[in-house]
């Protein structure tokens, strides 16, 4: 019997754990049990455990912390993870430190018992001096030892025992995320699908790495053809689940199978700014570092600063409250370019479309009458958002529920843009608006959209915006208003400036003017 310790702080884990397996029959014992990373380091010294299954996220002290720590001490140590949906980067950063396998939570049954097959193999081979005969072994396993270990010597022998002669050979990685509304689980089912499609085959072997399924192949795959695997398992089932795949380079000799591994590994761990095709290959398409932006084209991603919500929230209000589905549209994918190009993390990115949605539309029950249960409504998607898989999963999430609100506050007005954009500035005059900002948002270039506005009203745009804010002034002013105020409250921020507008296009000051509407009361 193999020992087995389980390393969870939650003590449902554990004792599922403990309960879910058959260990006698697997050939393992569980001897102990750990509630976080510090207890499980003193109990391995004492137990010397031959297998740690062991949570990735723990408060005080984290698997990864764990694994690195045993590495240095024991680098013979066997783990197995357990890891939620949103800790792929926890886990692909504990492959690096030669795990030996991920299981997703909740732990499906049938998925544990094939890895613990696989670690009952290795653990036997060890016990045994690496007596076991290669055929022993199958293929698949050979691939991850060779690929996933961290190991010079323990990659060579693999490579020797798969004795490849294919004269090509290229990693394919993909991911897999369950279709929506359906639990969440791990990739036993899809890994066995894919098995099953070339069983027999000799130039496909289908593997597990970590969070991905890999295929080692010696027949090339050309973007089409990773389309065409792709729309393939999307048909197979349904279109409920989502597939992403990246592929390394296409290498003429074994020993290089590891590069081509790594260039789909640094693909896929770019997957949120893949994009609509799904697909990625190295040197073509969409890769880690560049992404397709508003024009359509390819970008080179450099180094630019984090975009301001309370900026972006703006443009958007904006968008939205013209109730233009497109204009909000071209501020949600500018938005994600720049973030992009600002090398903001995923969650880091979702998490500031999530304020500037927030922070946007907090503004409208202000402008539009009757829209808070709306807004409300569209508000909810932002725990949804979180597990959009990819940039443009996150546009189309919000565009959706945007369509939505703009239908229930009459969206798809058919007003001329001119009788749009004065009406706008009627109600926006006290913010800070330029012609440039509107040309973004009616997305018209700014000289062309001052001589419309000229054609339309008579009047330059800021003569306009200055008639406006005068004309609410003087308003406010026969209210009693004191002039600092006023000026404020009608977008001036120097009240000097407000004096000198205020006596240009009225022939006198403020205060002035208020003492004259005095006397006239009088």
């Amino acid at each position: 019997m193999f020992k087995v310790m389980i390393v969870d702080d939650e003590p449902a884990i554990r004792e599922g754990l403990k309960t879910i397996i058959d260990w006698d029959r697997m050939g393992f014992e569980v001897v102990d049990a750990a509630a976080n990373g510090r207890e499980a380091l003193q109990k391995f010294e004492r137990i010397q455990p031959d297998l740690m299954i062991m949570d990735i996220r723990m408060p005080g002290m984290s698997g990864l912390e764990v694994i690195q720590q045993l590495r240095q001490e024991h680098n013979q140590a066997h783990v197995l993870i357990l890891s939620g949906h949103a800790d792929f980067e926890y886990a692909r950063r504990a492959l690096g430190y030669g795990v030996d396998g991920y299981l997703l939570k909740p732990v499906d049954e049938e998925e544990m018992e094939q890895e613990l097959r696989r670690v009952y193999r290795t653990l036997e081979q060890e016990q045994r001096g690496n007596a076991v005969q290669p055929h022993q072994v199958p293929a698949y396993e050979l691939v991850e030892q060779m690929l996933l270990s961290t190991s010079g010597r323990e990659q060579e022998r693999a490579l020797q025992e798969l004795r490849l002669d294919w004269g090509r050979y290229q990693i394919i990685l993909l991911e897999w995320h369950a279709g929506t509304g359906e639990q969440a689980e791990g990739i036993h089912r899809p890994l066995q699908r894919l098995r099953s499609w070339w069983q027999g085959e000799e130039q496909h072997i289908v593997f597990a790495a970590g969070p991905w399924i890999g295929i080692l192949t010696g027949r090339q795959y050309d973007q089409q053809a990773l389309a065409d695997l792709r729309q393939r398992l999307l048909d197979e089932d349904g279109g409920r689940e989502q597939w992403y795949i990246a592929a390394g380079d296409m290498e003429e000799e074994a020993e290089l199978i590891h590069d081509s591994y790594e260039q789909a590994q640094q693909l896929l761990e770019g997957r949120f700014w893949f994009d609509a095709s799904g697909v990625a290959l190295a040197g073509q398409g969409t890769v880690h570092g560049a992404y397709e932006g508003t024009d359509g084209n390819t970008k080179a991603q450099t180094a630019a600063p984090a975009p301001q919500a309370a900026e972006w929230a703006d443009r958007l209000y904006y968008a939205v409250d013209i109730r233009s589905l497109a204009a909000a549209q071209r501020v949600l994918q500018e938005l994600l370019d720049t973030c992009h190009r600002a090398t903001m993390p995923e969650r880091e990115t979702k998490s500031l479309c999530s304020h500037v949605l927030s922070l946007a539309l907090s503004r409208l029950p202000g402008s539009v009458s009757g829209s808070g249960p709306a807004v409300q409504q569209c508000l909810a998607l932002i725990p949804e958002l979180y597990s959009a898989a990819t940039a443009a999963g996150v546009v189309e999430l919000i565009s959706e529920r945007l369509d939505c609100l703009l239908q229930s506050i009459d969206g798809g007005s058919h007003e001329s843009v001119m009788k749009q954009m004065t009406d706008f500035i009627r109600r926006h005059y006290s913010d800070n608006l330029k012609l440039e900002l509107l040309a973004e948002v009616f997305n018209y270039n700014s000289a062309y959209l001052g001589k419309m506005f000229k054609t339309y009203t008579g009047d330059s745009f800021n003569h306009f915006l200055d008639q406006v804010r005068l004309d609410r002034a003087k308003e406010l002013l026969a209210q009693g208003m004191k002039v600092h105020k006023v000026a404020a409250q009608v977008g001036y921020a120097n009240v000097d400036y407000f004096h000198s507008k205020f006596k240009k296009y009225t022939g006198i000051s403020p205060s002035a003017y208020r003492e004259q509407l005095d006397r006239q009361l009088d």
